[in-house]
């Protein structure tokens, strides 16, 4: 999944939980004060956190081992606590002040008891210094995407991207006067240049630290997909792009893909009795993808013969495995890995 560098979020719908919320959700209680105060007293004082995936998003928490994902920093996400103290937002001078002050009351009433009373004082929320609040017409939000897709003229236009962003969960979109006349628009919150920097300066040291290595080292991707009732196109676009994700995010020299396989089958039988190199149901074979250099059996038979050490990527845990033992077998029997 690719990140856009611009983000718009509708304030009344905000994804986001503290590590309180994450933790009363996890061990299925209701999120009050108390019972987020309780729960981050017990998971400070046990082995596991509460984590979340980028795929699956933080409304979907889960516990793991604290070492585990401290080893996973780039794919499991962690929680913030929220501060003593829940913020306040002050509007810009490019938006009415009466709907920023309406906005703002209703914000405080809903969330005024939402702080964890647990919550470290270092931790502050500056989403001033994060985000602008605004008006923003379709054809704003349309432009200011265009600055970071050039290309989005050419796949669609203003009108049908207006199309794309007409539901509610997008925000209700408002009426305003200006210069006499009536416009219609949102108020959202736009990630500011400076942090679009700096998710940049983000992105740059991660790819930095995985080319870091001197030359006995090479990145190699693996995919996999399940099998499942979509067209053979519509599996092949899949596929292809997540091999793309893999070359472009983490430089990957050469990926791999099980086409139609199981999470928790054995990664050294897959794609082993497959005809022809065909795998699955949908009769796609791993070679017939763009920029893919083989199945399974074509990565277990380039590992074992290649000189260099292998950094292997991929996209999720169970984009390799969900079978732990299974990847301990693979990695044991696989002697270029470190």
């Amino acid at each position: 999944m690719y990140r856009f560098t611009i983000k718009f979020m509708y304030t009344s719908k905000n994804n986001l939980l503290t590590r309180g919320q994450a933790i009363c959700l996890v061990l299925d209680m209701v999120p009050t004060v108390e019972n987020r105060r309780n729960g981050n007293d017990i998971l400070d004082n046990s082995v596991f956190n509460v984590t979340y995936t980028e795929e699956q998003g933080p409304q979907h928490p889960f516990a793991m081992g604290k070492s585990t994902i401290e080893k996973s920093l780039f794919t499991h996400k962690t929680y913030l606590r929220a501060p003593p103290n829940s913020p306040t937002l002050y509007p810009s001078n490019t938006v009415a002040s009466g709907n920023i002050n309406d906005f703002s009351s209703k914000s405080n009433n809903n969330h005024s008891d939402s702080s964890d009373s647990s919550a470290d004082d270092s931790i502050v929320y500056n989403l001033q210094n994060l985000f602008g609040y605004a008006f923003y017409t379709t054809t704003d939000i349309y432009n200011n995407i265009n600055k970071q897709l050039p290309r989005l003229p050419k796949f669609m236009k203003a009108s049908k991207f207006g199309k794309l962003i007409k539901d509610k969960d997008f925000g209700e979109r408002i009426a305003k006067r200006a210069e006499g006349k009536t416009i219609k628009g949102r108020m959202l919150y736009k990630l500011k240049d400076n942090a679009i920097g700096n998710l940049m300066e983000s992105i740059s040291a991660f790819r930095t630290e995985i080319n870091s290595n001197d030359s006995n080292w090479m990145n190699v991707g693996y995919v996999r997909k399940s099998s499942g009732i979509e067209s053979v196109a519509t599996r092949q676009r899949l596929l292809e792009a997540m091999i793309m994700k893999l070359g472009n995010r983490c430089l990957c020299r050469y990926v791999f893909a099980s086409t139609s396989s199981t999470s928790s089958s054995p990664i050294l039988e897959r794609d082993f009795l497959a005809d022809n190199n065909t795998n699955g149901n949908n009769n796609i074979k791993a070679t017939s993808l763009a920029h893919c250099d083989g199945d399974t059996q074509a990565m277990i038979d380039f590992i074992g013969h290649s000189i260099k050490k292998i950094r292997l990527c991929v996209i999720s845990y169970a984009g390799l495995s969900n079978n732990s033992d299974d990847v301990a077998i693979f990695l044991k029997y696989e002697k270029c890995f470190s």
